[in-house]
């Protein structure tokens, strides 16, 4: 693994427009002062900011936020920077998600299309888009209307630099029906991209990505489905799962994985991640804990899970999480510390920490039970175990423990109502979702997996959301003054600019 090599390089053609000319041939000798940017640069840096994310946005967006929004990793603890209410908004950290992230990634994509399409590299242009694709899902799931057709092209510096705000609904189909265009594209092919060198999750194999592009199909036509038979469109999107089904999905072999590193951190603001939040400043203001929800999921089902994610407290020596949005802060070490697979020992050992889950086998054999039970064909139980033994396996789970677990624990084998038996897939997937909080986010979005809070002398039931969890992030205020005509006729469309307005697919 090389993911150090190109982070200085991937940063500066991300934010200096290098590699916009002709010529990819070599990398200067000194990787910190490239005089070009090399392909490989180039797709760093859109993988290392699309799917790793630097320290600030994991710790803003995908800790504080979605993580929390989610029931997963929890900072309601007596001593910590961002407990008791969790579904508050600071607008400063929705800039930065928007601002150092969407306007990034979608320069940085742009370049590694442009450079593909000039050299004609068809594989590479269909990853190109595909990468896209992933990005422009999580960023709609998280704003709702965002640009999108006037930011997916291969011009680096747009022509119209105020783009419009498509809606949720046109970018959904939009991205569903061009990865069907880019799995035909990349066809039977085998033939290894350029710059394979700077493909932390697939090396640069076409048909690894096409498996990808049709499983990341999938997970947004089933995000989606009830929203488009809701407008008519049933007959479209039943078409969509029966040809995802049809095709290979990805499976233990070929899931996307990428490994953030094994080394201390050299720049952390580039490099570091939940580790470096984690042990990275004094006090126990910033060492966030699992959540109540999660543990109990866990603990109460006997899951071999548990002891891999969490370390008992180091008071009471127990399983215990933090309920989000509780009054009662209860001292952080009468709580949980997530485990070495999380946060590493410390800054300087991280080799423990498990990948990114870009798009798991787990997810994607959950995914399928789901489609198993809405009626589009298979074995709802046996997709839904391989599903929760993939994630006993990147857990690192001991395979007799797997199989014991799913042999003889009730809650391993759908059982009771279809209602029962779909809010048993989703607890699982939610479970698998971990360290990815935008995804266990939308999950619990959909399903309305849990409940809002309504007790409000025990829990911080206050307003924007009334103890609801939030249905998406406000606009950059940056973007809002900048881009203001379009941000507003976005805001028109889709409701007042709050968490409180449900995006598109939000139909329940």
């Amino acid at each position: 693994m090389k993911i150090l090599k190109f982070i200085a390089i991937s940063f500066i053609a991300s934010t200096l427009f290098l590699g916009c000319t002709d010529g990819f041939e070599e990398i200067n000798t000194d990787p910190y002062n490239p005089t070009e940017a090399p392909v490989q640069g180039i797709m760093a840096a859109v993988q290392y900011y699309e799917f790793a994310e630097p320290r600030f946005l994991t710790w803003r967006g995908n800790l504080i936020y979605s993580s929390q929004f989610a029931n997963q990793f929890s900072y309601n603890y007596a001593g910590a920077w961002f407990g008791a209410d969790a579904f508050q908004n600071n607008q400063g950290w929705t800039n930065a998600i928007f601002d150092n992230s969407y306007k990034k990634v979608t320069l940085s994509s742009r370049n590694l299309l442009k450079t593909y399409t000039e050299t004609n590299d068809v594989n590479g242009v269909a990853v190109s888009k595909i990468m896209m694709s992933w990005f422009f899902q999580k960023m709609t799931d998280i704003y709702g209307d965002i640009p999108y057709s006037d930011v997916i092209g291969a011009e680096l510096i747009l022509e119209n630099p105020k783009p419009t705000y498509d809606s949720q609904s046109s970018i959904y189909k939009g991205i569903i029906d061009d990865l069907k265009v880019q799995i035909d594209a990349i066809g039977s092919s085998t033939t290894i991209i350029a710059g394979a060198e700077g493909d932390y999750v697939y090396q640069g194999d076409p048909q690894k990505w096409k498996t990808f592009a049709n499983t990341l199909r999938l997970r947004m036509a089933l995000r989606g489905r009830d929203a488009f038979i809701a407008d008519g469109d049933q007959a479209y999107i039943d078409q969509v799962i029966s040809e995802c089904l049809a095709s290979p999905l990805i499976d233990e072999t070929n899931q996307a994985l990428l490994k953030r590193s094994e080394s201390a951190l050299i720049l952390s603001f580039l490099d570091g991640g939940f580790e470096d939040v984690y042990h990275g400043f004094g006090g126990i203001g910033s060492k966030f804990t699992i959540a109540k929800r999660y543990l109990d999921l866990m603990d109460n089902n006997n899951d071999p899970r548990l002891e891999k994610v969490a370390v008992p407290s180091a008071v009471g020596n127990a399983y215990q999480g933090s309920a989000i949005g509780s009054r009662t802060q209860i001292a952080r070490d009468e709580l949980v510390t997530p485990s070495s697979l999380i946060i590493g020992n410390s800054t300087t050992e991280v080799a423990d920490i498990v990948p990114v889950k870009v798009l798991s086998a787990s997810e994607s054999y959950f995914l399928q039970a789901e489609a198993a039970m809405l009626g589009y064909g298979g074995n709802a139980n046996t997709l839904y175990q391989e599903g929760i033994r993939a994630s006993m396996n990147f857990w690192q789970v001991n395979a007799a423990d797997a199989a014991d677990f799913i042999t003889n624990e009730p809650i391993a084998n759908l059982s009771g109502s279809n209602e029962d038996q779909l809010k048993m897939i989703w607890n699982q997937r939610w479970l698998n979702s971990l360290m990815n909080g935008y995804e266990a986010w939308a999950l619990v979005r959909r399903t309305n997996l849990i409940p809002d809070l309504t007790d409000n002398t025990n829990f911080w039931v206050t307003q924007p959301n009334n103890g609801a969890i939030p249905k998406r992030l406000p606009y950059s205020s940056t973007e809002a003054v900048s881009n203001a005509d379009n941000v507003n006729a976005a805001i028109t469309a889709q409701g007042p600019d709050e968490m409180t307005t449900a995006i598109w697919w939000d139909r329940n």
